[in-house]
């Protein structure tokens, strides 16, 4: 890496290189982060990783601790469990609504917002089990003209912040699983959107329910493999 760039430009750079490494994966959970070591990495000065990952810790994919140094976010599962539960509580109350409140114009954002999902790459072309950024973004707004006509805006909002806050764990479920078996995300949210058009509310929630769950379930799967079970700081059960 060029040391002529400015320490803000370099940070930056590391920012989003360790932020790929994290999300997809290939840092573990949990596992410690050594500014002297990535300095090395990226031929960079201490002071600009430390500043790239304070800028992560405030995204909540590192943890800075006195003394210890900064770390990986680890997988904590009671958060998770207690995220999604709240996420299917929320989502399947919202979508209801929305589909009972449904006209052409909520059609029309669903049918268009699933279209781009669709038409949009999902994998970075890196073998890493990556998402892209694009896909990402267009799943999030999926999710988010699901439920647009709700009529109300405190439970869509919290609906997206609470979408917005397990986005790590949504990714994990993707890149830390890829040896259990597939699901097949994407008539996942051919179904949603297909119930949304039947104006089928109950089976809308069901669904929702199932897509929500699945990704939970999968990272239950991967803190149950062996390779994972050691060391204990990579999956946090409470506060243990």
């Amino acid at each position: 890496m060029s040391k002529i760039a400015s320490p803000r430009t370099l940070s930056r750079v590391v920012f989003a290189a360790v932020r790929g490494e994290v999300l997809s994966g290939r840092l573990d959970p949990g596992s410690r982060l050594l500014p002297r070591e990535l300095a090395a990495q990226y031929d960079v000065s201490v002071s600009v990783v430390r500043e790239a990952l304070t800028r992560l810790s405030e995204q909540g994919l590192v943890v800075a601790e006195p003394q210890l140094g900064f770390s990986v976010v680890s997988l904590d599962l009671d958060d998770m469990r207690d995220l999604y539960r709240l996420r299917v509580l929320l989502e399947g109350t919202a979508l209801r609504d929305a589909i009972e409140h449904s006209d052409i114009e909520y059609e029309t954002r669903v049918i268009a917002s699933h279209h781009r999902l669709e038409r949009t790459p999902q994998m970075v072309d890196d073998g890493s089990g990556q998402i892209t950024e694009e896909w990402a973004a267009a799943h999030g707004e999926f999710h988010h003209q699901l439920l647009s006509a709700s009529t109300s805006p405190r439970l869509r909002d919290l609906a997206d912040r609470l979408r917005d806050t397990s986005e790590l764990y949504r990714r994990w479920s993707g890149t830390l699983t890829r040896n259990l078996p597939p699901r097949d995300i994407p008539d996942e949210h051919r179904a949603l959107m297909q119930a949304v058009l039947d104006h089928d509310a109950d089976g809308a929630v069901v669904l929702i329910t199932d897509h929500i769950n699945r990704t939970a379930s999968l990272l239950e799967m991967y803190a149950q493999l062996p390779d994972t079970a050691e060391p204990a700081s990579r999956i946090a059960e409470g506060e243990r």
